[in-house]
């Protein structure tokens, strides 16, 4: 026996959708179901983005269907729209706003989603003491420091500024976490020569991972 399957609906509000990680997200299929944006979201975006703000609307769906939802928005705070929608709509919210977070204590039957706590929770940890290889990719801000990346997150190198384009063994001292990512500090570990070969380096971050 078959039995009815309700699809997926998101309401997404305009800072999850300016905040542009939410792309990621449905095109990796994380999540899918339909995409539902308030006419009070897509007027903010399209003011903040401008001409441009339907077609980056329309991309969040790739194959997912995305569909622009009429609300009673006059007088009402984006926050409070967005909730109305997602209750009368059985939906689930993406944000990336405190504000909205706070609002919705008052809607203990709508699931808000915070996209910075998804990536938060997605991203590699990184604990001090940890010996990891990187490729160095570019010279930081300070003129010894070399930066390369791993699984998106951005690691500064002491004294690796020479090692662009090689991969180097180094030591983590700390990692700092944020809303706009994570940035760890690592020193250049002992007997780092900077002179494995590229393919040496891919393998050597999966298994740094």
């Amino acid at each position: 026996m078959v039995f009815f399957r309700r699809e997926n609906r998101y309401v997404l509000d305009s800072s999850s959708i300016l905040d542009g990680r939410i792309i990621q997200l449905f095109n990796k299929k994380f999540f899918e179901g339909k995409i539902l944006v308030p006419q009070l979201v897509q007027a903010i975006v399209r003011k903040v983005i401008g001409a441009n703000s339907d077609k980056v609307l329309l991309s969040l769906g790739g194959s997912f269907p995305v569909e622009f939802v009429a609300d009673k928005s006059k007088d009402l705070t984006e926050e409070v729209c967005v909730l109305n929608v997602a209750q009368k709509k059985k939906a689930k919210v993406f944000t990336a706003s405190d504000e909205l977070c706070r609002h919705a204590k008052s809607y203990p039957m709508v699931k808000v989603i915070d996209v910075r706590d998804l990536y938060r929770a997605l991203t590699p940890i990184f604990t001090p003491h940890r010996l990891i290889t990187v490729r160095i990719l570019k010279k930081g801000l300070r003129a010894n420091e070399g930066i390369g990346y791993i699984e998106g997150v951005k690691i500064v190198v002491e004294n690796a500024a020479k090692y662009v384009n090689h991969v180097v063994n180094a030591r983590v001292l700390t990692m700092i976490s944020s809303d706009k990512g994570s940035l760890v500090f690592c020193s250049l570990e002992d007997g780092s020569t900077g002179m494995t070969s590229p393919n040496h380096a891919r393998s050597a971050s999966r298994r740094s991972h």
